[in-house]
């Protein structure tokens, strides 16, 4: 309960004084589990993401991609007979808030494209329940690309943050799962921070004029899964192709996050 309270007292704090000088004061460690296969519910993808945020600025990503495209040297990667490969993060996407503006950075094959999210329209829900000993309550609200997303968010935390683009509430979100349950994020840690907050340094991006055209290039990609990566073939370990089985996966069911 001590830890609880200090960490609300001390965001309090620079809630009140709004603070805009590009560094953190809070990061969320979140958890997400990508379910592909609703007929295979062990098939699960799972990666860790952080947000640091303050009362107006924020960033989510993974560390390891950060790491990655922080180096200088990305031919880093695992050794073989045919030469090195690079070891890319398993998730390159990011979402950075500034200005109550969130642009979201998100890969269509090798190239990373940036465009703004819409806001989200929330629906406070009556149910109450406790994560992390932080008192939540329930929202609903549908994204422009027509899923419906619960997040469990606390007002003991007054900052109007959370992972991805769940953002917008009177409080921080804890907890998120699309209604077909293939998508959970939930906080595994709170602890302040003081990093200096900012998007990822992407060795190239595609800045898409609106949100349609990133989705356009998505839908492209996963009916050509070749167009964005130059014309590569995807092999399997015995050397048959498998650059179809992209398709075939993504369009079984919606694990997109927007």
């Amino acid at each position: 309960m001590m830890k609880k309270l200090s960490v609300f007292v001390f965001l309090l704090l620079y809630s009140l004084l709004f603070s805009q000088n590009g560094k953190a004061v809070m990061q969320i460690t979140y958890e997400t589990r990508i379910i592909s296969d609703t007929l295979n519910r062990q098939n699960v993808q799972q990666y860790e993401m952080i947000l640091l945020c303050n009362a107006t600025e924020s960033v989510y990503f993974n560390r390891e991609a950060k790491d990655f495209y922080t180096r200088s040297d990305k031919t880093a990667g695992i050794v073989t007979t045919a030469g090195i490969i690079p070891k890319y993060p398993k998730t390159e996407y990011s979402i950075c808030k500034s200005d109550n503006t969130l642009t979201a950075f998100l890969p269509v094959g090798k190239y990373i494209f940036s465009f703004k999210e819409p806001d989200l329209k929330w629906e406070v829900l009556t149910d109450t329940k406790k994560v992390q000993n932080y008192h939540c309550r329930l929202a609903k609200t549908t994204s422009d690309t027509g899923d419906v997303f619960f997040a469990w968010y606390t007002e003991d935390i007054p900052i109007p943050e959370g992972p991805f683009r769940f953002k917008g509430l009177s409080g921080t979100v804890l907890e998120v799962y699309n209604k077909s349950r293939t998508i959970e994020i939930s906080a595994d840690s709170i602890q302040k921070n003081n990093e200096t907050i900012a998007p990822l340094p992407y060795s190239s991006v595609v800045k898409a004029k609106t949100k349609k055209q990133y989705l356009e290039a998505r839908k492209n990609y996963i009916d050509n899964p070749s167009m964005y990566n130059g014309n590569i073939k995807i092999f399997d370990a015995a050397g048959k192709e498998i650059t179809h089985k992209i398709k075939d996966r993504l369009q079984k069911i919606n694990v997109f996050l927007d």
